[in-house]
């Protein structure tokens, strides 16, 4: 089986030795290597296909390699250049630097030092690349929390968020434990006409049944032992706002009758009184369970269900967008850094793959807690195999489908369909190209289909291969 390729590489150098020898020393560490004996044919190979360095002799006959840096450089394509040269004086070497050049290799050299010459080259262009796309989203984050991601998934959550914040029907948001459903609450809250109100959230799950009730609607003095002051409850508290009730399915069945009752007439009634007050909120529920399997259980109330449900967003797994991983995690390690710990600034191969290849049952949650173990772990910068949990490196494969039906059921057949086929055909081909690099022609190999068909279902999902 071949082994994969770590990068395309064009050396541009009018003596055919040291084509040889550079050829032979990258291509022996797995990289694919093009050649070229003149700058004017460089810049050729360079415009017909994508590069990811240039590795290019200074003096040459025509063009020379200050000038094809210029030139690379003009063209906009980012690709980083290392200059090599045997004749060596400190103003060929500012000039190189000056030009755009990204590393300036003496001749003659040895193997390691070509390879690190090479390496800090890609590094540093796949750092510049990484923090230029995280600067490019600090607008968007500003205005979205840290409900962070780029992927298509994504950026349906987002859009959904904003139409439902322009409206007053009550939501439900269905995803797993810590894909940040309470996020997504909350920029509905803060992006709709009742932001200057309070966002009160409510965890359904972690207050004892009895106390809940307390909770929400308050009590009068001398209502039970104990009152001595009358105390208002959450609803009243959050009127003019949002109530957010985290995982509703836990909420005891007397309760739901009572919470009914207030999401029909939007009135409370405090424990021990007997007058009604009047309450406006807006209702904002999220859940980890399939709502309708509750109620065909008779374990929550249908007339509710279909009082909090009447927008639905879900909220998408971590590992069903994997092209958010890189830019989650480099936010969570740049909030944790401090001066005496500081974020590292680059990552092994092996420990990104491992990192995106895992399943995250924890999800976000469990992202934002690796984040904070790999600033202890971190001994030189760079985050390698050694400095993961040893869950993530002993980690079972993944599976290639991973697909969640249990916001589709409250859809018609036909709509369901549609979408599982959608979501099915989404995930098929983001682990083909994951496992491949992102290589259309080996994924399309394996997986037995043309490659037009796999670039129409990429065009068509705007899927963005992992930064």
């Amino acid at each position: 089986m071949k082994a994969k390729s770590r990068g395309t590489i064009l050396v541009v150098d009018d003596e055919s030795d040291w084509l040889d020898t550079c050829s032979d020393i990258l291509g022996d560490e797995g990289y694919a290597v093009l050649t070229s004996e003149s700058a004017e044919r460089g810049l050729r190979l360079l415009d017909e296909r994508s590069l990811d360095l240039v590795l290019t002799d200074m003096t040459m006959p025509g063009m020379t390699g200050i000038e094809l840096v210029r030139e690379i450089g003009r063209m906009g394509s980012g690709c980083p250049i290392v200059l090599m040269t045997g004749f060596p004086t400190i103003e060929t070497a500012i000039a190189a630097l000056k030009a755009g050049a990204s590393d300036y290799l003496l001749k003659p050299f040895s193997p390691e030092q070509l390879l690190h010459s090479v390496q800090g080259a890609l590094d540093k262009t796949r750092l510049s690349s990484e923090n230029q796309f995280l600067r490019s989203r600090v607008a968007e984050l500003s205005q979205l929390g840290e409900l962070i991601g780029g992927s298509a998934a994504m950026r349906k959550v987002y859009a959904d968020l904003e139409r439902a914040a322009t409206m007053e029907a009550s939501v439900l948001l269905h995803g797993e434990s810590g894909t940040g459903k309470e996020l997504a609450a909350r920029i509905i809250h803060d992006k709709s006409p009742r932001r200057r109100g309070h966002f009160v959230p409510i965890n359904c799950a972690a207050i004892p049944g009895e106390l809940l009730e307390n909770e929400l609607f308050g009590h009068e003095s001398g209502a039970f032992t104990g009152a001595g002051a009358a105390r208002i409850g959450l609803f009243e508290n959050a009127s003019g706002g949002t109530v957010f009730l985290d995982e509703i399915g836990e909420m005891p069945p007397l309760l739901q009758a009572k919470l009914l009752r207030v999401v029909e007439d939007r009135k409370v009634r405090r424990l021990g009184s007997n007058k009604e007050r009047s309450i406006d909120v807006r209702f904002v529920s999220a859940t980890h369970r399939d709502l309708r399997e509750l109620v065909a259980q008779k374990a929550f109330r249908e007339d509710l269900y279909y009082r909090l449900n009447v927008i639905t967003i879900a909220i998408p797994p971590l590992r069903e967008r994997q092209e958010d991983i890189p830019l989650l995690l480099g936010h969570f390690l740049r909030r944790s850094a401090t001066r005496e710990r500081p974020a590292p600034s680059r990552m092994t191969p092996e420990a990104r793959k491992a990192i995106l290849d895992y399943r995250w049952p924890g999800n976000v949650r469990e992202l934002a807690n690796l984040a904070q173990f790999l600033l202890f772990a971190d001994r030189d910068g760079t985050i390698d195999g050694d400095d993961l949990p040893q869950h993530l490196v002993t980690r079972q494969a993944a599976a290639p489908l991973d697909l969640d039906c249990s916001s589709l059921y409250s859809l018609p057949f036909s709509e369901a369909k549609k979408r599982l086929f959608d979501q099915m055909e989404e995930n098929y081909v983001r682990h083909a190209l994951l496992k491949h690099d992102w290589n259309v022609t080996a994924a399309a190999a394996d997986c037995g289909i043309d490659r037009r068909t796999i670039h129409r279902i990429v065009q068509r999902l705007d899927l963005k291969r992992p930064h």
